[in-house]
């Protein structure tokens, strides 16, 4: 659902959205180049605000600052949508995507002076991945071009096809759409003239290409075997020639191979995140870890496998980046490599010396790290990070001492003319069990009183809350809620046993330490036992339908982007065959557990009034789920209402149109006013 249904297609990996690395650096980090969104929500300022509201659309500019935090400047203007920005190697030139309707091209900027200007005529379809060769001569990149399914008129506006032939199970992806009968494949363009070459065909997607350090050969991961659909996660390693030709295999172990490849400074080596046990356990309980395998495939190793955590950033937020990948970083002589790893509602940036195998955290501050780069010299790593009480800005980070350094203050006149209390970091207990989770109290807020009272309980399930902006939390209590956001059992960042402890049965142990969550908020004095709403989205809206047909100590719920029966999601979302991984097999062959384990079995139960958000193009949970539900408690003439959302995927939270976001934050606080005031 939000995080550990993940998926690898079109040569991107996708949770609900994937999204690019947003730091950059030049070869001696005298500067840094990004990108940055223009959120409704964050209304940087009065003319893009309005800009936004027009069009209802997000647009995307380049900006440039230097690792001091001067210099900052604006690369590109207008409505646009430019990101995943990247330097030549010898500092003059930054190469970027530009996307217009249902065409991107790679366009590049000379930083001294001159006018962005395209580089590529690809025809329609998709780029990604852009990174420039080690000599600068060339660019690699991925491409998918427009399907023969999905025609467009002349201004590159899509037209609906007439049928569409299904062949494979795995035809369509929510954010994505209904697959065409393309592929996404490793290109390279001169970066000069802009010609373009496809290097890799075949009825399968690459994903993750980088560039050897003599710039002789390109490293990518693919499926290319049999029934590959059903099994998309065990990824092999391929090699080719930077001209094209054979591919060769890099016998690796089977499993995840996630993050990107990044070869070693020699070339002699592969670095990668994953792990080696395919479909062992349900969706993320099996830690992914750094690996490094010669590029011939011999001397696979792990590297952190003690940790007993996920080497991933996984830590959700709906205005900060979530789950973005950032391929592991080896320092110039080869002897450590940098990658992420999810701990306790944290990001950390750890370095993996391999000469005595210890893991050393490098980055430990209170602002969640979502990408990074290192300098060429491994003195400096820059990097984007969300904090408590502010959205995302960049960071500087001294690799010698461990200072760090904010360098962008992007949000600074949005946050000091907001009133709001900081979430504040809690631990409690569910018997021996400890637990972790954030509390948001209202403004003007007085302990003596009494306050109505929001759990928010997240997707998943296997993805973690954390030390992040977390917009909708804010709102809930801007709005005179308490409101509680907590990692119960079945999260990621607590290891391997905390992730499993659901398998099988989702609402349990997660209903026992959910309720321990709202016990020890009532035992602080200030929470009104009475008037106690809760809420959540994906796996949240699971556990939210779950919880109203289990107890009736909720006056008001909502539910969103929900699972209401597990059977009919194995057919109906777009990956829900994953799910046999969790519940012992297919709904035919463990009929009870599905029975068991869904909420719609209990729906007559259910007496607390309910709110439904679902978004009609939702191909995750789909909305056939919303549905479910709603026409279950109508029936039963229980109190139940009905938000639907059009067009938009499962990531409406995060991704939706800006008018349609600010709708759902409405309908939630106007329902838990309705019953809880």
């Amino acid at each position: 659902m939000d995080g550990d249904f993940h998926r690898t297609v079109m040569g991107q990996r996708f949770y609900e959205h994937t999204v690019p690395d947003m730091v950059q650096r030049l070869a001696d980090l005298t500067d840094v180049v990004h990108q940055l969104v223009d959120l409704l929500q964050q209304g940087i300022d009065a003319d893009k605000e309005r800009m936004v509201k027009k069009d209802k659309k997000y647009y995307t500019n380049l900006y440039i600052i230097g690792t001091n935090g001067r210099g900052l400047k604006q690369l590109t203007i207008g409505k646009r949508n430019d990101h995943s920005p990247g330097w030549s190697p010898d500092g003059n030139t930054i190469a970027f995507i530009r996307k217009r309707e249902t065409t991107s091209q790679i366009w590049v900027l000379p930083i001294n002076g001159g006018e962005a200007k395209p580089l590529t005529k690809l025809p329609r379809g998709t780029v990604s991945g852009v990174e420039w060769s080690p000599d600068g001569t060339k660019l690699l990149f991925l491409f998918h071009p427009l399907g023969k399914e999905k025609k467009a008129d002349k201004k590159g506006k899509e037209k609906t096809p007439v049928y569409r032939h299904v062949k494979e199970i795995w035809f369509r992806l929510d954010g994505q759409g209904y697959f065409d009968s393309e592929n996404t494949h490793v290109w390279v363009a001169n970066a000069r003239t802009g010609a373009a070459k496809q290097l890799v065909t075949g009825d399968y997607n690459d994903m993750f290409p980088c560039w050897s350090p003599d710039g002789k050969e390109i490293a990518f991961t693919s499926l290319r075997e049999k029934d590959w659909q059903l099994r998309s996660e065990e990824l092999d390693i391929f090699r080719v020639s930077a001209n094209g030709g054979t591919l060769r295999k890099v016998i690796a172990p089977a499993g995840p191979k996630f993050g990107g490849l990044a070869y070693s400074p020699d070339g002699k080596t592969l670095a990668y995140i994953g792990h080696d046990k395919p479909y062992q356990d349900g969706w993320g309980v099996e830690n992914y870890i750094l690996n490094t395998i010669s590029k011939t495939g011999r001397n696979h190793q792990e590297h952190g496998k003690a940790l007993d955590r996920m080497a991933e950033m996984i830590t959700l937020g709906d205005i900060t980046p979530s789950f973005t990948t950032t391929s592991p970083i080896w320092d110039p002589g080869g002897s450590r490599i940098y990658y992420g790893l999810a701990n306790e509602g944290r990001q950390h940036i750890v370095a993996a010396d391999l000469s005595t195998g210890k893991n050393k955290v490098v980055c430990d501050a209170d602002a969640v790290a979502c990408s990074w780069s290192v300098d060429s010299s491994c003195t400096t790593l820059v990097y984007n990070g969300a904090s408590l009480a502010s959205p995302d800005e960049l960071y500087t980070l001294d690799l010698k001492n461990g200072a760090t350094k904010q360098i962008t203050h992007f949000n600074r006149s949005y946050i000091n003319t907001r009133k709001y209390n900081i979430a504040e970091e809690i631990e409690f207990k569910n018997g021996r069990q400890k637990l972790m989770g954030w509390l948001v109290k209202p403004p003007n807020f007085n302990s003596k009183k009494k306050y109505p009272f929001i759990l928010n309980i997240h997707g998943g399930p296997r993805a973690q809350y954390g030390r992040t902006f977390y917009h909708e939390m804010y709102v809930l209590a801007q709005a005179g809620y308490v409101v509680m956001y907590t990692n119960p059992r079945g999260s990621q960042g607590y290891g391997k046993k905390f992730a499993k402890a659901i398998e099988g049965k989702w609402a349990e142990p997660a209903m026992s330490d959910l309720m321990a969550a709202v016990d020890h908020a009532i035992s602080l004095g200030y929470v009104d036992k009475d008037k106690l709403g809760v809420t959540g989205g994906s796996y949240g809206g699971y556990m939210t339908n779950w919880i109203v047909t289990h107890t009736d100590r909720f006056k008001a719920a909502v539910t969103q982007r929900c699972v209401s029966d597990l059977s009919s999601m194995f057919g109906n979302s777009d990956i829900g065959w994953d799910i046999a991984w969790e519940f012992g097999g297919a709904p035919w062959e463990n009929r009870d557990a599905y029975i068991k384990w869904s909420p719609m079995t209990y729906i007559e139960k259910c007496t607390t009034p309910l709110l439904i958000i679902h978004s009609e193009f939702d191909l995750r949970c789909n909305i056939e789920q919303g549905d479910q539900m709603f026409t279950a408690l109508k029936y039963l003439k229980r109190d139940v209402e009905y938000v639907r959302f059009p067009e938009e995927p499962h990531g409406l939270s995060r991704h939706g149109r800006p008018d349609r976001r600010e709708a759902r934050l409405k309908f939630m606080v106007d329902w838990f006013n309705k019953y809880l005031k």
